[in-house]
C-alpha cells in the first residue's frame, strides 16, 4: 500500500497518548500506519528518559515511513489532588462531615488534606468540592482559620493522589507550576512540536506560557495548545482563542467543572469558536473509553467521534485507549474509519465568510488565491489540490475553507510539516523542489502522485505556487492533467 494512499483520504488528524500499550518502537510504528497524525506525551507521568525514547523512535519512524508525525507535549497545570490517605481508601457517606486541614498531615481519617497550599484560604462557605473525577461531592459548610468544614452530598470512596476540582472557585493559583517549567524545557530541549497548556483561565495564561518559550529561544518554538476545561476559560474563550496557536476541548475536567449535561453544547460551542477564529482545535476524552479493554467502541462512542467531526474539529485524541489499553492499533484503525464515513458528510465551506482572528494567518492574495484554487479543484473534480507552504500560513489558509479535494502541503521545512500534523486535511512532505521552476515542479508532482498511486492517467491537479519566493504570499494557480 503507498504511504500516503490511506492519510490522504483521512482529513481529520489523529492523536495518540504514548504509555505502556504503546511506547516501544514496533508499536509506534503500527499506529503511524494506522493513522496517528501525533503522539502526546503526558507529562503527568512518566520519566524523562522513557519520553525521550519515544521521541527518537517517533523521530526516525517519521522518516523511514515517510509520513510526518507530530509529537504534543502535554503539561501537567496546577492540578489539585487530595493527600495520602490510607491504602484502601476512604469509603464516604452521605451528610458525613470531613475538614481539609492546612498543611500535609492529618490526624484522622475525616482530616484531608492536598497539594494545594492554599486551598483552606481560597475556598469559601458554600463552595463545592468535587473529587475523584467527580463521583464524591462535598460542600463548605463553615471556615475556621486552619480548615474547613464539608458535608458529604455525593458519597463514594476517595483514594490517595485522587483529582479535586473547585467549580465556581477563584483560586490564587499559578498556570504554571515549577515541574510544568521544568518539563517545559526539557520539551524544548527535544523539539516537542506542540506544547499543551492544562487549566487554562484567561488570555493571560497564553501569554505567561509564550514569554517563557520565547526566553529560552529554542530554534523553532512549539505551537501552544490551549486546553478548555475551566469555566474561566468560556469566559475569556474569545481573548484566548486570539492569543493560543490551537486549542482542546478537554472534556475530562470540564465535565467536572461544569454541569455535565452542558459538555456536548459547550464542545459544539468552543469549536465553532475555533473555526471562526481559525485556531485548529483538538476534541479529547472518553471518545472510544470501552476499548481499552474491548475489541469494538460501543455506538454510542463511535457516533460521539462522528459527531466532533461533524462538528469541524480538526483532530480527535485517544488517551487511555491507546496509553494502556489492550490493543492500541486497533483503537487507531477504528477510529480512522469512523472518521472516513463521519468525512463523507461534510460540505466545503469555500461559499462562507473567511474567519475573524485579529492575527494574520495569509496575505490577503494568498488568501484570494487559495479560495480560487478551491474554486477551481472542486469544479473540476480535481484528485489532488498542492500548495508550497513555508511557514504553514497557507496551509492554514486551505484548511480553514474544509474543500473535498485531497490537500497536499509542499515545504522545505521538516520542522513546518510536523507542525501541520495537527492541521485539517493538510498532508504534507518535505523537499527541496519548492524552489525550482514551476515546470519542474508540477512534473515533481505528477511523478510523486502516480508513484504513490493518487494520481491516474487523465487526473487532474490544482497547484498552487509563487513567481518569486523572496516574496511573502502565493500568487500563481496552475492546473494539470496526467497525460
Amino acid at each position: 500500500m503507498p504511504a500516503y494512499r490511506e492519510p490522504l483520504l483521512t482529513k481529520t488528524k489523529i492523536v495518540a497518548t504514548i504509555g505502556p500499550s504503546s511506547k516501544d518502537r514496533k508499536t509506534l510504528g503500527e499506529l503511524i500506519r494506522a493513522g496517528v497524525d501525533v503522539f502526546r506525551l503526558n507529562f503527568a507521568h512518566g520519566t524523562y528518559a522513557e519520553k525521550a525514547e519515544v521521541v527518537k523512535s517517533v523521530r526516525e519512524l517519521s522518516l523511514e515511513l515517510g509520513h510526518p508525525v507530530g509529537i504534543l507535549g502535554d503539561l501537567s497545570g496546577p492540578k489539585i489532588r487530595l493527600g495520602q490517605l490510607p491504602e484502601s481508601g476512604i469509603q464516604t457517606q452521605s451528610d458525613e462531615t470531613y475538614f481539609f486541614i492546612r498543611g500535609e498531615q492529618s490526624n484522622s481519617d475525616r482530616e484531608l488534606t492536598s497539594s494545594y497550599a492554599g486551598l483552606v484560604d481560597d475556598l469559601r462557605i458554600d463552595n463545592r468540592i468535587l473529587l475523584a473525577d467527580g463521583t464524591v461531592a462535598m460542600r463548605v459548610v463553615a471556615k475556621g482559620a486552619d480548615r474547613v468544614e464539608c458535608v458529604v452530598e455525593q458519597p463514594g470512596r476517595l483514594l490517595s493522589r485522587q483529582g479535586i476540582n473547585l467549580p465556581g472557585s477563584r483560586l490564587n493559583i499559578a498556570s504554571l507550576t515549577e515541574k510544568d517549567l521544568e518539563d517545559l524545557k526539557w520539551g524544548l530541549s527535544v523539539g516537542i512540536d506542540f506544547v499543551g497548556l492544562s487549566f487554562v483561565r484567561c488570555a493571560a495564561d497564553i501569554r505567561l506560557l509564550r514569554s517563557h518559550i520565547q526566553a529560552a529561544r529554542p530554534q523553532q518554538s512549539p505551537f501552544i495548545v490551549a486546553k478548555i476545561e475551566k469555566p474561566e476559560a468560556l469566559d475569556d474563550l474569545s481573548n484566548i482563542l486570539d492569543e493560543t496557536d490551537m486549542a482542546m476541548v478537554a472534556r475530562g475536567d470540564l465535565g467536572v467543572e461544569v454541569d455535565i449535561v452542558r459538555v456536548p453544547a459547550l464542545q459544539k460551542r468552543i469549536i465553532a469558536a475555533c473555526n471562526q477564529h481559525r485556531v485548529p482545535v483538538i476534541t479529547a476524552t472518553q471518545m472510544l473509553e470501552s476499548m481499552i479493554d474491548h475489541d469494538l467502541p460501543t455506538r454510542a462512542e463511535a457516533t460521539d467521534v462522528a459527531n466532533a467531526v461533524l462538528d469541524g474539529t480538526d483532530a480527535v485524541m485517544l488517551s487511555g485507549e491507546t496509553a494502556m489499553g489492550r490493543h492500541p492499533v486497533r483503537v487507531v484503525s477504528t477510529m480512522s474509519r469512523i472518521i472516513r464515513e463521519a468525512e463523507a458528510l461534510l460540505v466545503s465551506r469555500k461559499n462562507l465568510p473567511l474567519g475573524t482572528s485579529t492575527r494574520s494567518i495569509a496575505t490577503e492574495l494568498t488568501e484570494a488565491v487559495t479560495l480560487g484554487a478551491i474554486h477551481a479543484a472542486e469544479r473540476i473534480k480535481a484528485s489532488l489540490l498542492v500548495f508550497f507552504t513555508a511557514s504553514g500560513a497557507a496551509a492554514t489558509a486551505v484548511s480553514e475553507l474544509r474543500s473535498t479535494v485531497p490537500l497536499l502541503a509542499i515545504t522545505d521545512s521538516q520542522q513546518t510539516s510536523q507542525r501541520l500534523t495537527l492541521t485539517w486535511g493538510v498532508h504534507s512532505i518535505v523537499t527541496d523542489i519548492c524552489r525550482r521552476p514551476v515546470a519542474e515542479v508540477a512534473e515533481f508532482i505528477k511523478k510523486w502522485g502516480q508513484e504513490n498511486g493518487i494520481l491516474n492517467r487523465g487526473d487532474r491537479f490544482v497547484l498552487v505556487t509563487t513567481t518569486d519566493w523572496s516574496h511573502h504570499g502565493k500568487d500563481t494557480m496552475l492546473v494539470s492533467t496526467i497525460s
